[in-house]
């Protein structure tokens, strides 16, 4: 279930299939390895091309709607990856340098509903957060706000844009061998 943000703090954007063939051309060209450079404790992260900068153009237009960042589409700056996620692995608490970020679900090969109901998550005393997606922030009071995305296949395709200091982390699976593959970066 999408819950909807208390404020503007970030876009959500379902890309086209144009788009998405694209998104997996640039896919098949990733080569450079990235993983050094990020947190996540996932299998591999190549450096992804933008041949066309049409990513690029896309996160800039969407970045725009963010008007408290006072973002006027002029950063030129980029860095883009793909992470292959792997059964178990996960992306701990983190956020990004420059100014916007983005993530872009390409596969997501497991449903929420069986996450859930697997080990560790199934009796859980909360929310069954196995395979989602989370942001977190600060409100007026100073209390942590968690907004999650349990991810099923049908995420895949969607794009969150958000400025880069903003936490986030994303949960291990358990239900499938297949990898999740997802897009990230950042405009500075």
């Amino acid at each position: 279930m999408i819950k909807t943000p208390p404020s503007l703090f970030w876009t959500q954007t379902k890309l086209d299939k144009p788009m998405m063939d694209y998104l997996w051309s640039q896919i098949a060209l990733a080569k450079e390895d990235h993983k050094p450079d990020l947190v996540g404790h996932v299998s591999k992260s190549l450096i992804l091309p933008d041949t066309e900068d049409r990513l690029f153009n896309l996160v800039n237009q969407e970045a725009i709607q963010l008007d408290y960042l006072n973002y006027d589409g002029e950063y030129s700056k980029r860095s883009f990856w793909v992470n292959y996620q792997k059964k178990y692995e996960f992306n701990p608490v983190h956020n990004h340098y420059g100014n916007v970020s983005f993530v872009i679900w390409m596969k997501i090969p497991y449903e929420y509903e069986d996450e859930k109901k697997r080990q560790p998550a199934s009796n859980v005393n909360g929310i069954a957060l196995s395979g989602s997606f989370e942001f977190l922030f600060l409100n007026a009071l100073g209390d942590i706000q968690r907004v999650y995305y349990n991810l099923s296949p049908e995420f895949e395709g969607e794009m969150l844009v958000f400025p880069a200091r903003l936490y986030h982390q994303v949960y291990p699976f358990y239900t499938s061998d297949e990898e999740r593959i997802s897009i990230a970066g950042n405009l500075h």
